[in-house]
């Protein structure tokens, strides 16, 4: 059981102009995106070795949670999904259940003290 890698998950209410600030500002490139009706949802961009993703949120109906402070979500790449899962649940009982996603990965998340998401994730 080891964390293989991380990429932070930043969420966007303007996805387009933050987007354009790491391209510009930043020089991080596309590697992957998806829109949906013509409009970017989420996109993975790189500079060298430094990966993030970027998605989008939407204004009118993401109002902040009392237990949650950040706008930060952490993603972690494991190797053994069902050891971390029980792992981190033996010690920290507040963890989702793990689902399978239709971007073919296996994953759960928990919050952590500040509020931010933490999802550890294992490809399928």
């Amino acid at each position: 059981m080891a964390i293989l890698s991380s990429i932070p998950v930043l969420n966007c209410h303007s996805i387009e102009e933050t987007l354009a600030f790491y391209q510009q500002i930043l020089q991080f490139v596309i590697v992957n995106k998806r829109e949906d009706n013509n409009e970017l949802q989420w996109v993975h961009i790189m500079n060298g070795d430094i990966t993030m993703m970027l998605q989008t949120v939407d204004r009118k109906t993401s109002e902040p949670r009392p237990d949650q402070n950040s706008n930060i979500n952490i993603y972690f790449f494991v190797n053994n999904i069902n050891d971390m899962h029980h792992y981190i649940k033996a010690k920290y009982n507040l963890v989702s259940e793990l689902i399978d996603t239709d971007y073919h990965m296996q994953e759960f998340s928990v919050t952590d003290p500040e509020g931010n998401t933490v999802t550890v994730g294992q490809k399928t």
